[in-house]
């Protein structure tokens, strides 16, 4: 079986990620946020504690991080972009994503983001990854439906 690494994001990494981003990605981002997939790319990267990717057999599946959204109330924002070799490597993606979670908790005490309402493939993995969701809401420039997700950590 596969092994997934999760390394440190280069910014030579940053060509191969926009080319291979899943479509439900780009059009959360593009559409749904209103910015460029490589404006959001780079934000995610240069703003994060602790942005990473995973790669399987030398292809980028992913890249995520966690941006501090509040240091008063421990509050974090996951983030994640997925690549089209996801779907190919879901078992040795899967593998890691709980981990770095759990290291994502020990640096906030909340975590909080949206997701784009038609992107059912991430919001099913948010629910295996246990985050609770709420309401759906008009959100970003073109008031899209995303829905809040949240965790926090057991104390």
């Amino acid at each position: 079986m596969a092994v997934a690494d999760v390394l440190p994001i280069e910014l030579e990494d940053v060509p191969a990620i926009l080319r291979d981003v899943r479509q439900a990605d780009i059009d959360e981002i593009v559409e749904g946020l209103g910015i460029s997939l490589e404006q959001e790319l780079l934000a995610g990267i240069n703003d994060s504690l602790n942005a990473r990717k995973i790669v399987v057999n030398g292809h980028i599946v992913a890249v995520f991080g966690d941006a501090v959204h509040s240091v008063l109330g421990s509050v974090g924002v996951p983030w994640l972009i997925s690549t089209t070799h996801v779907e190919r490597h879901a078992r040795a993606f899967l593998k890691v994503c709980k981990p770095e979670v759990q290291g994502m908790l020990t640096r906030h005490r909340h975590l909080i983001n949206y997701v784009d309402a038609r992107n059912t493939s991430a919001i099913r993995w948010l629910k295996w990854l246990g985050f609770d969701f709420g309401e759906a809401i008009p959100y970003g420039p073109r008031r899209l439906p995303f829905y809040p997700f949240t965790l926090n950590r057991e104390e």
